[in-house]
């Protein structure tokens, strides 16, 4: 359930990147920042999938679902 978790909240970070790359890319350190986030999604010390999935998308899973 965990990697499950990390893998999607991790494709809907890439999808989202996909577009927003050429808008934000410019920004200092925005790579570095953005491997820190991969790296927190993915520690299991932080929990960082976890923590936004449940958050984030389950809710918003459940509310579409019939």
């Amino acid at each position: 359930v965990r990697w499950m978790m990390y893998w999607i909240v991790f494709a809907l970070f890439m999808a989202t990147e996909t577009f927003t790359d050429l808008l934000i890319s410019w920004f200092p350190f925005y790579y570095e920042v953005k491997m820190a986030f991969v790296l927190w999604l993915l520690s299991p010390y932080t929990r960082g999938a976890s923590l936004l999935y449940r958050r984030f998308v389950h809710p918003t899973l459940a509310r579409r679902e019939k």
